[in-house]
Parts: structure tokens; sequence; C-alpha cells
């Protein structure tokens, strides 16, 4: 299963744990009916989100990511304006009803038929979820893997029934009777056009109208639509967007020119211990595609490198490193720079092929001279503990690209602003267990592409503001990926 996802998360067997969901700008357009309205314009706004709520349509989509259609009849539905909502990535919210509101329904199939272009969905025109016995309470979920563990029913009174979700339509809530209360269509389920775009359907309304059906369970189900299926894929509130590339911006203008003070390593064999150290500015160690040997090829090798830190006096920056290493159980540590006396623009280029290697690399900064950070890392191999960090002061750009199995990545890159990474993970049935924070003022940005067979992913953008992601993901298993993300100052 593929997943484009911008923002926040759209999933099929992909469970999402959000600490802090996006705050987006939210339209309720309904009848008045029972205070429904109310109770979901309380509850988003309570998950942060800004709402707008009126009997009245609007004209202008475009300032929403999210729209609830709350009415339960009438003979019109705004289908442009709830595609403009859907191609922009966002979130469409539909109430039906039972069978004595086919009118209302057919709207709906209609719209669902329509952007899926699938056929084959039905909103029946005979089932209902009816008063009795406990017919009424939809117990059976799949999905919605967060809520509570007390969590027993959702209450409906009399509601319909969408009889067939089509290929990739997806229950969310369906009753003793397997009749389904609550869908959701998104990725793969909907045409190319609308794809990052989710339509959830309710159908009844009492769900949320007088005090009998408004069930604490009733509650507990709407808040867990709200941070788990809800939030939309994109935030027209802002204008930021995930930047660089143009070929990675020629590789950071070919690793910003590399000079001087060379080192041209080339090791070959197993159990090698080599420790470098490098004082001051403008150390290079010459390898990978900046030309020269630099390589380590063998196995059980221990590589240490210390770049520019001063302990005395003088200046520490514009270091750099090439290297590839071509083997297994390889350990590497490379630093760069010092936070008192450092004027940036680190740059590390590293290539690893070979299995159960653990790589730590560190770039510092804190004195500026308009700083920059860059770091390209190559795995190739499987079983690698990997962790970045780029610390303080602005300009910090990585690549990180590994091609194999059961991955521990952790990357932190922190300080004054001008965070970039572009983290491309994993082919296949693999695992992965990934860490990121941007933190630090403003200018979050990050490319994340995972594959993987159990990726369990978490991603901290925080202060001041400017945070922006785009995540592409592919789980590989019914049992699910674990993502979250948390955003704010």
């Amino acid at each position: 299963m593929k997943l484009g996802l911008s923002r926040l998360i759209s999933f099929i067997f992909l469970f999402f744990y959000c600490a802090n969901v996006l705050a987006e700008d939210v339209y309720i357009h309904h009848q008045n009916y029972g205070n429904t309205h109310s109770k979901w314009k309380n509850r988003l706004e309570d998950a942060g989100h800004t709402v707008t709520s009126s009997t009245n349509s609007i004209t202008d989509f475009s300032s929403y990511e999210q729209y609830y259609d709350l009415r339960y009849s009438g003979s019109s539905l705004p289908t442009d304006g709830l595609k403009t909502i859907l191609s922009n990535g966002g979130t469409v919210f539909l109430n039906g009803e039972n069978t004595n509101f086919t009118s209302r329904n057919n709207l709906i199939q209609s719209f669902i038929r329509d952007v899926t272009s699938d056929n084959s969905i039905t909103y029946s025109t005979s089932l209902n979820i009816d008063y009795s016995g406990t017919n009424e309470q939809l117990s059976t979920t799949s999905i919605l893997s967060t809520l509570p563990s007390d969590w027993a029913y959702l209450n409906f009174a009399f509601g319909g029934v969408i009889s067939n979700l089509g290929t990739n339509g997806k229950c969310l809530a369906a009753n003793g009777q397997g009749r389904c209360g609550v869908a959701l269509f998104d990725g793969d389920a909907l045409s190319s056009s609308y794809s990052n775009g989710k339509v959830i359907i309710i159908t009844d309304i009492n769900y949320a109208s007088h005090s009998q059906y408004y069930t604490a369970d009733n509650k507990e189900f709407l808040t867990s639509l709200i941070s788990d299926v809800i939030t939309s894929t994109v935030n027209t509130t802002s204008a930021v967007t995930v930047t660089i590339t143009s070929s990675q911006t020629t590789s950071v203008n070919t690793a910003k020119g590399t000079s001087s003070n060379g080192v041209n390593m080339n090791v070959n064999g197993d159990n090698n211990t080599v420790n470098i150290q490098q004082s001051g500015q403008d150390n290079f160690i010459t390898g990978s595609n900046w030309s020269g040997d630099a390589t380590i090829t063998g196995d059980n090798n221990n590589l240490s490198v210390d770049q520019g830190n001063i302990t005395t006096s003088g200046n520490s920056g514009r270091n750099g490193i090439g290297l590839d290493i071509t083997g297994s159980t390889n350990t590497v540590n490379i630093s760069q720079g010092d936070y008192s006396v450092d004027v940036g623009d680190h740059r590390i280029m590293l290539d690893i092929d070979g299995s159960t290697n653990t790589t730590n690399l560190t770039q510092r900064n804190d004195g500026d001279a308009n700083s920059e950070h860059y770091m390209s890392v190559d795995i190739d191999a499987s079983q690698n503990v990997i962790s970045l960090q780029q610390l303080n002061d602005g300009d910090k750009i990585l690549f990180l690209d590994i091609d194999n199995a059961n991955n521990t990545v952790d990357v932190s890159q922190s300080g004054s602003g001008q965070h970039y990474l572009d983290l491309k993970l994993g082919t296949g049935s693999y695992a992965h267990d990934v860490d990121i924070t941007q933190s630090g003022s403003g200018d979050h940005a990050g490319r994340i592409d995972l594959d993987g067979y159990s990726t369990d992913f978490d991603l901290i953008q925080q202060g001041s503001t400017d945070q922006n992601y785009n995540i592409d993901m592919t789980c590989g298993t019914q049992s699910g990926c674990s993502v979250s993300t948390t955003q704010g100052n």
C-alpha cells in the first residue's frame, strides 16, 4: 500500500499517533439540528483548529482544509467546492441518514462514485442500522487503533448503511450485523486528482444530537476521528514549502568547493583502528566524489575523525570529509566544528556498503560566519545504527539515503533555523526505527520517503514557526506502521 503524505497522514493500515495536530481552517455547514454542529465545533477547536459554522454555504472553498456538511436532508451538494477541498489534500465530511432520506443519500452516493470513479459503491436504499436490540450500536472498527480501551460502541438512533465500499473504501465502524455506518475513502480509494484528500461519511445525525445519543463513547469516537483520521494533508494558511533540490542545489555547490590540508587515506583489511585529529579550519579528508582515495575496505574497522575542535586559540570551520566504506561491523565517529569559535561550512559525504555498521556524525557551529552544515550519507547495508547531528547556527542540510533492512536512524538538527532534511529509507520488506528532531528558530523542512515492513517514524519540528514536511510512505504490513509528528513552538 502506497501513501502520499504532506503535512499529516492519511492511512489504510497506517496507525497515526499525533501528539499535536495541525491548526487547520474548518467550515461547518449545518441545519441547526440538535446542536450537532456545536459539538463538532467544540471538539475541533479543542484540537487546535479554527472553525466557522453556519447554515449558509460558501463560495470560496480554497480557504479551508476541512469542510463538514452536517445536513441530513436537502436537494444538493456543493460538488465543485468539495472537489476543490479534496484536490488540495483536504477533508470532506458528509452526514447521511437512514432510508427515509433517500434523496440526501443518493447525492452522497453520486458524489463518492464521482471522486472515486467506482460505481460499485452503494448507499443502501433498503438497509438501516435500526432500533432493534443492540443493532444500533456500532462496535466493530479495525482502523481506529487509538480508541480508548474502554470504548464500547458508537450509538446510533436510526442510521443508514454503506452496503458496498467499492474496491478500496474502508469501514470505520459497523454494527453487529456488519452494516457499515462510518466509512472512509482516501488514498487509493480516490481518483488520482483527489488521492491526497479524504472523504468521511456518517450515516446518522443523532450520534451527536440529543444528550441520550451523544454518549461518552460517541464523544471518544469523535475525538479519535479528529486526531487519527480527519486532519487533512495540506495547510492553506501557510505558504511554506519543502525546498532545495535542483539536484539538491547541485549537491550543495559540489560540497562548497573543497580545498586545503588534505589527507588521502586508503585502509584495506580487517580490525583496523584509525584515529585522525585535524585542528583549526580548512581540513579535508578527500574521497568519495571529491577525488582521491579516502576508502576503508574490510570488516570490524573503527574510524574516529575529529576536525576543527579548538581547545586553546584560533578559529575552526570549513572542514570536509569524503569517505567510502565497504565492509561489515564498522564503527565511524566523525566530529566537525567547535561551538565557541566555529565559522561553519562543514561538509561530509559518506558512502557505506555493508552491514551492522554504527555511524555517529556531528557538525557544530556557534560562531555564525553564515554557517552551513552539509551531510550526504548513502548507505546500502542492513542493521545500521545511525546518529546524525547538526547543531546550532543556520543552514543545516542533510541528505540521507539508506537502502536495506532494519535500520535505526536518529537525526537532530538544532539551533537557529534553516533546517532541511531529505530522507529516503529502504525498499521492500524492511523494518526501520526513525526519530527526527528539527528545533530552533524556524525554517523547518523535511522531505521524507519511507518504505518498510514495520516502520516506526517520529518527527518533531518546533520553534519558532516555519514547520513544513512531506512524507511519502509505503507500509508493507497489515499490522501497521507507526507515524508520529509534532509541530509547534
